[in-house]
């Protein structure tokens, strides 16, 4: 049995509205992230992405290995992508995001808008995760 209790803050926060509203909640699990990314009018598991952080191979800061698994026919992955990769590089620890965005008939105008938020959303996420010290 531990002795020590751990902190697990928990962030969460939104971006947008209606069909290209999108949600993502990370929670520290005391030696990782795990967050969830969902939105749109069908939330839903689409894939996952584990982010594992490593010296960059040129040598200078930090990446990430991804392994990533995507439910067949989704799309999700490549979002869940861009904010797992971010914090693990910035937050040097392992993190894991599961997502799951869709609204039938997006244009090309909306996905990027969605994008956007996703990108948005990991930047305040890892500030107010910077902000606690993890």
């Amino acid at each position: 049995m531990h002795d020590k209790t751990i902190n697990c803050p928990t962030w969460q926060g939104q971006e947008g509205q209606g069909r290209c509203q999108i949600s993502l909640t990370l929670q520290n699990t005391g030696s990782g992230i795990n967050g969830l990314l969902i939105g749109g009018e069908k939330p839903h598991i689409g894939g996952v992405v584990l982010a594992l952080p490593r010296l960059s191979l040129k040598g200078q800061g930090w990446s990430s290995d991804l392994f990533i698994t995507p439910v067949p026919g989704h799309k999700d992955v490549d979002v869940a992508r861009i904010v797992a990769d971010s914090l693990a590089r910035e937050l040097n620890c392992p993190v894991v995001v599961t997502a799951g965005i869709h609204s039938d008939k997006l244009s090309q105008e909306e996905l990027r808008l969605i994008i956007r938020h996703c990108e948005s959303l990991a930047e305040s996420g890892l500030a107010a995760l910077k902000q606690v010290n993890i």
